[in-house]
């Protein structure tokens, strides 16, 4: 499922743009995804994306020329949540001629300004990053964690009096059902790690054929995508984002430097699921390892950042794919995992 939004903008003809005043609008916003929540996401038959708006909503529109960027517009939306339609409002400051695309999540929200950048005036590509970035550390068995990522982008087209863009995702979902039994990691001594606590994920696929792959490095991966962009300006705009840097995909759990959501302690099975966010060029062949490996990763308190993570032995998990897995944007796929 592609989830889409219908935005209806007032007509910009009747104030000269050139002038670069800027012109008020209203935007009816409308979900065309079926039932569902767009900030609560879980399991449909089709194992899709569903979604409305949130109550409190915000897009950016982003006018380009020629040459890059000539605008960056904020528009807001306020209601009750779980509507379908959606009113935003704002000042859209391009120029007659330009070609108008929309982000969500907004370059003004924590999310949208951790994904995007190059979203400036007279830049000619918008950057996307990785997104376990924006979304922070994994909370188990919540798949609202995964709305905070909810990245769409569509195009504005323009009939009459009326506009419409419509929005698509850029990413789709993999739930990861965890199993932890009998943990084999022992730390040594001193060290930051203990065998009761794993608090990393890293997501990774290799193609055993190809001598391209490489155990830890970038642009090994054959499908996952960490960083990515997409040119604005109207002589190379197509719509379709283009690979930068493929490579492994790591996620942090809830987890605050000395504790971990996937913890034996005194229990003897702890079973949790995750829902994480991935980005993809191609598809899973016939043949390509799919790994989930998981580690450890500790909080250094003197440079107040995250080590990177550490998989730990036995941890390692791999999937042959014996036929061809379809990846799409907007489904969510199912995995489990025994450690």
């Amino acid at each position: 499922m592609t989830a889409c939004a219908v935005v209806l903008m007032n007509s910009c003809q009747k104030t000269p743009v050139e002038k670069k005043e800027g012109v008020p609008m209203k935007i009816q916003a409308s979900v065309v995804s079926p039932v569902g929540t767009k900030t609560i996401y879980d399991y449909t038959d089709d194992k899709t994306l569903e979604g409305f708006w949130d109550s409190d909503e915000s897009i950016t529109v982003v006018s380009f020329g020629a040459n890059g960027i000539t605008a960056v517009d904020e528009f807001v939306s306020n209601g009750e949540a779980g509507r379908k339609k959606a009113e935003f409002t704002g000042t859209w400051n391009g120029n007659e001629g330009d070609k108008i695309i929309c982000l969500y999540p907004s370059v003004n929200t924590y999310a949208g300004n951790s994904i995007f950048d190059g979203v400036r005036e007279g830049s000619p590509t918008i950057y996307m990053r990785n997104l376990s970035t924006a979304l922070g550390a994994l909370q188990h068995d919540d798949p609202s964690s995964v709305s905070d990522v909810d990245l769409m982008l569509g195009e504005v087209t323009v009939s009459e009096d009326v506009a419409h863009v419509y929005f698509e995702h850029q990413f789709a979902v993999f739930r990861i059902e965890v199993t932890l039994r009998n943990f084999p990691y022992e730390a040594p001594p001193g060290s930051p790690f203990d065998q009761a606590r794993v608090n990393s994920i890293r997501i990774k696929s290799i193609d055993p054929d190809s001598e391209e792959e490489e155990e830890w490095g970038v642009n090994g991966d054959p499908v996952f995508v960490r960083f990515s962009g997409l040119d604005v300006t109207t002589g190379s705009y197509t719509g379709e984002p283009f690979t930068i840097e493929r490579g492994p995909l790591d996620y942090y759990l809830l987890d605050s430097g000395n504790y971990s959501d996937l913890t034996l302690m005194d229990e003897d099975l702890v079973e949790k699921t995750f829902f994480v966010p991935v980005r993809f060029d191609k598809d899973l062949e016939a043949g390509y390892e799919l790994c989930f490996q998981f580690g450890g990763n500790y909080y250094d308190d003197e440079e107040e950042r995250r080590n990177s993570v550490t998989v730990f032995p036995g941890c390692d998990m791999r999937k042959t794919i014996y036929s061809k897995l379809t990846l799409e944007n907007g489904k969510i796929y199912g995995f489990k995992v025994t450690i």
